[in-house]
């Protein structure tokens, strides 16, 4: 979003604090959770310029009764030099209105969201022709509170593993990171701005609003069509462009940008978190993807075996792990993980539920196991169109060699007529 400055009258006083811009930035994961070597740019830490105003002093021995607006004045100039001899604490660096960049191109603005291990705020910078941007910074400081030596340090570790997958990634459908800066207070994550929520929240009003859409759950057919194609798109990029698997594929890391005219072809999907993620290894394939020296599992063992699960071994959330997921206790380098993750989405946006869920985790992982959804409501939610149940049913196949691959996917019937118009693999699927 650019803004062009607003013109000053010259001789006039400019205060160049950050005016704080609302944005229902709703949902944003601040935890990432492996570990990685160092990958971050250092940069110097930024340095606080005070304001250089004092009050002037000026003789009231001939005016022994000064107006109400000379007061005034008078008592904020005070309080303004009180700011400055040490009565108030110093500002931390990633408190509102602080620089931070290389240049401290960027100045912080309002607070868009708190999380466990940091912080999102919004972050304004002037463009080479004067235009304001304004994105959003994720910060993580190196000391938290609360937290001991040893905590910090895993933190920092694992923030640094997100950032040596994000930092590769360019693609619409992907939140991009624009900048890194590791200071010794905090690592400071610039990425773009999102004006919207994320699919979780989308699913979640068209749930509140059932009674009104004739008890529509999901959402209206063609966006949950639109938000799934996208996906899709985004998915495709990363398991054969860029051979990555994300692990952690659900509603809440799916943001929805409504900053331009969305208002009836929907928002712009980005998928967001990649602290899960990885890079696939160059001698295995797309969907047979295990460590060195890891235990292969058969369908027959995968469906069969009854898994002793615990909810700290799940690597992802449990509601969208697979089968192969909850079997092996160890992380899959895998994309067909990411398949079944994107059918329960699909499900989700059609009938505004989750096909696996129960109020008990031995339950859900039961219901997983043996891929065990109500498929009445999404052929209900599908409205005859067996196109969608045929794409669920092949993204949440317990076999791992019979479920679909994110090609296949784009292929569906269901996505004749979306394209990308940047995406070659897309463009000409369904011309």
């Amino acid at each position: 979003m650019a803004v062009s400055p607003q013109a000053i009258p010259e001789g006039k006083v400019v205060d160049h604090s950050v005016s704080p811009l609302m944005s229902p930035y709703d949902s944003f994961d601040m935890m990432s959770r492996n570990n990685s070597t160092r990958s971050l740019r250092s940069a110097s830490r930024p340095t606080r310029i005070p304001n250089s105003r004092r009050s002037s002093r000026r003789s009231t021995s001939q005016n022994p009764s000064p107006s109400p607006a000379h007061a005034f004045l008078a008592s904020w100039a005070a309080s303004r030099e009180d700011s400055y001899s040490g009565s108030n604490p110093e500002p931390k660096p990633d408190d509102e209105g602080q620089a931070i960049g290389m240049n401290n191109e960027y100045i912080i603005g309002p607070t868009i969201n708190h999380g466990g291990f940091g912080v999102v705020k919004e972050v304004h910078t002037i463009g080479e022709h004067g235009h304001r941007t304004v994105r959003a910074v994720k910060i993580v400081r190196k000391a938290i509170s609360g937290k001991s030596e040893i905590e910090n340090d895993q933190v920092q570790q694992q923030l640094e593993h997100e950032v040596s997958v994000w930092r590769y990634l360019k693609h619409r459908h992907i939140l991009e990171l624009h900048a890194v800066y590791d200071t010794d207070f905090a690592t400071f994550c610039v990425m773009d701005l999102n004006i919207g929520g994320t699919l979780f929240d989308m699913v979640r009003r068209s749930r509140a609003d059932a009674n009104e859409n004739d008890g529509r759950k999901g959402l209206q057919p063609k966006l949950a069509k639109s938000y799934a194609f996208q996906l899709a798109c985004a998915l495709r990029y990363l398991h054969e462009d860029i051979r990555v698997c994300h692990r952690d594929i659900k509603l809440e890391n799916c943001l929805v940008n409504m900053s331009q005219d969305a208002s009836t072809g929907g928002g712009v999907l980005r998928l967001c978190d990649f602290g899960l993620s990885d890079f696939l290894h160059h001698d295995q394939g797309l969907d047979d993807m295990s460590p060195e020296g890891a235990v292969h599992m058969s369908p027959t063992q995968e469906t069969d075996v009854d898994p002793v699960l615990t909810t700290s071994s799940v690597i992802g959330t449990l509601e969208y792990a697979s089968p192969r997921g909850l079997s092996v206790h160890h992380k899959l380098f895998e994309t067909a993980g990411d398949v079944w993750a994107f059918g329960v989405i699909v499900y989700a946006l059609c009938t505004g539920e989750l096909p696996f869920r129960h109020h008990m985790p031995a339950k859900t992982v039961e219901l997983i196991m043996q891929a065990e959804y109500d498929h009445e409501a999404l052929r209900q939610a599908a409205a005859g169109s067996d196109a969608v149940i045929d794409l669920v049913k092949g993204c949440l196949e317990r076999d791992v060699d019979l479920r679909l691959t994110i090609g296949e996917v784009l292929r569906s019937p269901w996505f004749e007529g979306c394209r990308e118009d940047d995406d070659e693999h897309t463009r000409d699927v369904w011309r």
